[in-house]
């Protein structure tokens, strides 16, 4: 009788937790786990709230009781994850890769161990990783993934090819990005505008996008084009510094020293601790230093 309280105590602190009502989610879990502090679904929920909540010492305590109790593939992945939050990655890896041994057919073990290799920078390794998940499930997102790595490499060929893989059909405005940025790295300026441009057909209002195809059309000379689309980021953004930054930097190049300034400073009134205005600030003194010093 107890344990069927607590199993649906845990249940309905589940229903919380994806609803995101943390709180109700944890008081359900705790009265389940007083009901049964030995269920390895309780321990583990209550590891997954603890994490959510970025208290990794009490979610790494929970995913360990579970371990003791019973070993699944999830609960070695939770635990490694808990760990790579606290920043112990040579502990992480190897509960990552426990779970990969132990499991070998638990996808989310090996995705695991392929985004931690990422993060710590072990690329060489994460691309085996990926291209291991790959033979045996060449998803997209797996397929985006090992790009992703490739571009982290600056191995930008490869990086081209492997998108190739994608069937044109299935290329997303996220496709047509990276696919741009290869090509813009590649130096395959025609290329990198024609698949920006399609990028934004998908998501017109993606800045991020749009910035690429920016610099693009700035990259081959063709600065009105590359301004157009930054004042047009501007407006789906005009709290973004980093964007009116960009602005002043480009009517600096042309020479228009007050329209930089004053994009300048309205960059510095949204952030006045943002570097990049601050630097080129500090350069628009030095210009107007020297003007004053030839006159």
């Amino acid at each position: 009788m107890e344990k069927e309280k607590a199993i649906a105590f845990n249940n309905e602190g589940a229903r919380h937790f994806l609803k995101q009502n943390f709180e109700k989610a944890a008081e359900c879990y705790d009265k389940a786990y007083e009901l049964d502090s030995k269920n390895t679904s309780i321990l583990n929920n209550m590891g997954l709230y603890y994490q959510q909540q970025k208290d990794y010492d009490k979610a790494i305590l929970f995913f360990e009781k579970a371990i003791q109790i019973e070993i699944k593939p999830h609960f070695l992945v939770n635990l490694g994850n808990a760990l790579s939050m606290k920043g112990k990655y040579a502990i992480a890896w190897d509960k990552f890769s426990e779970a990969v041994e132990r499991f070998p057919e638990h996808q989310n073990a090996k995705i695991s161990l392929a985004k931690l290799a990422t993060h710590i920078n072990e690329l060489e390794k994460a691309v085996q990783i990926w291209k291991s998940i790959i033979e045996e499930h060449p998803t997209d997102q797996n397929l985006i993934q090992l790009v992703k790595v490739f571009m982290r490499m600056n191995h930008w060929e490869e990086a081209r090819q492997t998108l190739t893989s994608i069937p044109p059909n299935y290329w997303t405005g996220l496709v047509w990005f990276l696919a741009g940025q290869c090509e813009f790295h590649l130096k395959n300026y025609g290329f990198a505008i024609k698949s920006f441009k399609s990028a934004l057909a998908e998501e017109p209002d993606n800045t991020s996008y749009r910035h690429y195809l920016a610099m693009t059309f700035l990259a081959v000379g063709q600065v009105s084009e590359g301004l157009d689309h930054l004042i047009k980021n501007s407006r789906l953004e005009p709290d973004n510094p980093a964007i009116l930054t960009d602005l002043a930097v480009v009517y600096l190049s042309k020479g228009e020293f007050e329209m930089a300034k004053n994009w300048l400073n309205k960059a510095l009134d949204l952030d006045p601790s943002f570097e990049k205005a601050l630097h080129y600030k500090s350069k628009m003194k030095q210009i107007d230093t020297g003007k004053q010093e030839q006159n």
